[in-house]
């Protein structure tokens, strides 16, 4: 390029000016567009890390001024809905017309050396042929550099393409060097401690009204995370493009986690845009088990420039958010995005009403259906209209008379839903979603009792199970008595775990986990788990659907005993209400009065991560984890160290560990 005072940069894209401020070149950037961030506010790979050791200094001119502005939008993203944005592309593209507009005049003005555009799309960006034409009229001196990356190898190139073109070819070296460096340290801190043979997928919306999943380099970074690609994102594919899809293709492809990062948009749009089509995220399992995210798409995905490290770095840390090993990993490497400033996990709003809990009464209502129900069948009807939609609904009357369970989940199935393949989809009913583990053989350490191997007239315990870390620590201290009782011997336990959740989110009360989570944790601790839906529509009382659970046992053991288990710490008004409402069972509150010392000595035994789910109290966000350290801090700041007050709550990843360390089976040296 000559003297180093002869290089006058003009930036036509936003990624080509964060490459060129990497570089250490910032100063001599003469012109940019309306988009750029100039000077550069976000944590780009510093450009003292590049030039550190290269005799390249590109010294500031004596005099720098704020590059001219060379670009406009015919669009205003901040006035308008993603489905207009959708509409005007595309008329755009149909018309031959460009979204953006060059300013020729300033362009002119700037005198630049080299001009940095793009080939790759023109919807993004000023077209090429726009620029060359401008080059060629008015700039003929001047250097035309078009960039067109499609991938992530492709971007790291442009970084030595860039720097080559301008002079210094080291530092652009330098630059793909250090940019892999760090993506591969994201790689690392995900598999020094994540084992998983199946990683978890990632559904990439680079546009959601109508969706659009994320093109071009975007599923490099999803593999470099340690994840993988969404079938939606990969399957039938001709293109590397972004292609526009159909709801319905994203929930077949059911991701493990979905990330809402807008094309052009920051955090705080995506996060309003992705709340606004709640519906549409609904039916996915990652919306029920709190797996969506929004990030900052502007910035660390949508720009092929140094800060997709920081993308790939929030990929990785959403996608394994409760697992404590890789946060801690992943937040020692100074790169990765805080939470809410880059990305945030979202909450939705499930209703208007609170979600029924264990300490929560539903009332009668005059339009309840239950009460429709009761007294149609007291009439012998086999059906009755529902108050509430108009729909007709079949009795249970209209299902004893068919004989069987049906398999579809009906909503006064008299068979504990027993033939549903999905239930914890679309159980209406108490039902089981897990038996126990049928492996007898003498290498399976079984601890718990199969469902259908306990013995008639037995003794069971039922245990009210929330998913929490005191529902945990109560297994933990119920399986230390039942191997202190066996004088030696190896009996199977005789445990239920039972719990409740709404209905229509398939939420648990309070914890904000779905009912997926629970039978996961009952899963690994080969627990037989018994689940009750609760819905207000229905009019019936907390109690009377806790009874119809009791009843789903009594049908599956003759004659059994329950003793019902609660793993309350010290709250004396609840452990009074349960008293006088459950009288008719014996009672047992292991944890009761235990000092939380005790406590967390015995979660730190087991290894088990506990990673809050819910919180009502600023400065305690979900996705913490809750340690000794938590504990202390939040009994300095005047609340309780175990949130029995309902200042958060908690999810154990029992999956974290082997069953036997999770159950206390191993002794900790």
């Amino acid at each position: 390029m000559g003297s180093k005072q002869q290089l006058r940069i003009a930036s036509l894209l936003p990624s080509t000016t964060d490459i060129c401020t990497s570089l250490g070149l910032q100063s001599n950037i003469v012109g940019i567009t309306h988009e750029c961030d100039y000077p550069s506010t976000i944590p780009l790979i510093s450009h003292t890390r590049i030039t550190d050791g290269n005799n390249h200094d590109q010294s500031t001119p004596q005099e720098h001024h704020r590059p001219l502005t060379l670009t406009v939008s015919h669009i205003d993203p901040s006035t308008q809905s993603q489905s207009d944005i959708d509409t005007a592309v595309k008329t755009s593209l149909h018309n031959g017309i460009s979204l953006y507009h060059l300013n020729d005049t300033a362009l002119s003005d700037a005198k630049p050396s080299i001009i940095l555009t793009q080939s790759l799309c023109d919807v993004c960006a000023v077209s090429e042929a726009d620029v060359q034409k401008e080059v060629t009229c008015h700039l003929p001196t001047s250097k035309l550099l078009s960039l067109e990356p499609e991938s992530l190898q492709d971007v790291a190139d442009t970084f030595v393409s860039i720097a080559d073109a301008c002079g210094v070819r080291e530092r652009g070296v330098d630059l793909k060097r250090f940019f892999f460096e760090d993506i591969d340290k994201v790689s690392l801190a995900v598999s020094l401690h994540v084992k998983d043979d199946k990683p978890p997928t990632i559904m990439f919306l680079e546009w959601i009204d109508p969706p659009f999943d994320g093109g071009h380099w975007i599923p490099d970074m999803i593999e470099r995370s340690g994840c993988c690609v969404a079938r939606a994102m990969s399957e039938n594919k001709s293109t590397k493009k972004s292609v526009q899809l159909d709801w319905d293709r994203v929930y077949e492809s059911d991701p493990d986690v979905v990330i809402v990062a807008c094309c052009g948009f920051d955090l705080k749009r995506n996060i309003q845009d992705a709340l606004s089509v709640q519906d549409k995220l609904k039916p996915l399992r990652a919306f029920r088990e709190g797996k969506v995210f929004a990030a900052d798409g502007n910035l660390y995905f949508a720009r092929p420039g140094p800060a997709l490290r920081e993308g790939v770095a929030i990929m990785a840390r959403v996608a394994f958010y409760g697992n404590r090993d890789v946060v801690n990993a992943l937040d020692k490497l100074g790169f990765v995005p805080q939470e809410d400033v880059g990305w945030a996990r979202l909450t939705f709003e499930v209703g208007s009403n609170e979600i029924l809990d264990m300490e929560d009464l539903a009332t009668i209502e005059s339009c309840s259906y239950s009460k429709c129900h009761d007294d149609a069948c007291k009439e012998g009807k086999l059906t009755y209209v529902d108050p509430k939609t108009g729909y007709t609904v079949f009795t249970e009357l209209a299902h004893k008379s068919r004989g069987k369970c049906c398999g579809s989940g009906c909503r006064h199935c008299p068979y504990n839903h027993i033939n549903v393949k999905d239930k914890s989809k679309k159980i209406q009913q108490p039902a089981f979603l897990y038996e126990g583990c049928s492996d007898n053989s003498e290498e399976q350490n079984v601890v718990f009792s199969h469902l259908s191997n306990i013995p008639t007239c037995s003794d069971v315990k039922i245990l009210f199970f929330s998913g929490g870390k005191d529902s945990f620590l109560t297994i933990r201290k119920l399986v230390k008595q039942h191997k202190s009782m066996q004088n030696g011997e190896s009996k199977p336990f005789h445990l239920i775990l039972l719990t409740t959740f709404d209905y229509e989110s398939r939420i648990i009360a309070h914890q904000e986990i779905n009912i997926d989570t629970v039978i996961k944790q009952a899963s690994h601790l080969e627990i037989p788990l018994l689940a009750i839906p609760l819905c207000r529509a229905s009019g019936e009382t907390y109690l009377s659907r806790i009874e119809k659970g009791l009843d789903a046992i009594r049908t599956r053991i003759d004659g059994v005993k329950l003793t019902l288990v609660f793993g309350d710490l010290h709250l004396d008004y609840i452990r009074d209400w349960r008293e006088k409402e459950l009288s008719a069972y014996p009672l047992e509150y292991p944890l009761w009065k235990t000092p939380y010392v005790d406590l967390i000595t015995d979660l730190e035994a087991s290894q088990v991560p506990v990673v809050l789910s819910a919180s009502t109290k600023d400065g305690i966000k979900e996705g913490m984890f809750f340690t000794r350290d938590f504990m202390n801090k939040t009994i300095e700041m005047g609340l309780d160290g175990f949130g029995e007050n309902g200042e958060f709550h908690s999810v154990a990843q029992v999956w974290s560990v082997s069953k036997d360390q999770a159950l206390g089976l191993i002794a900790n040296e």
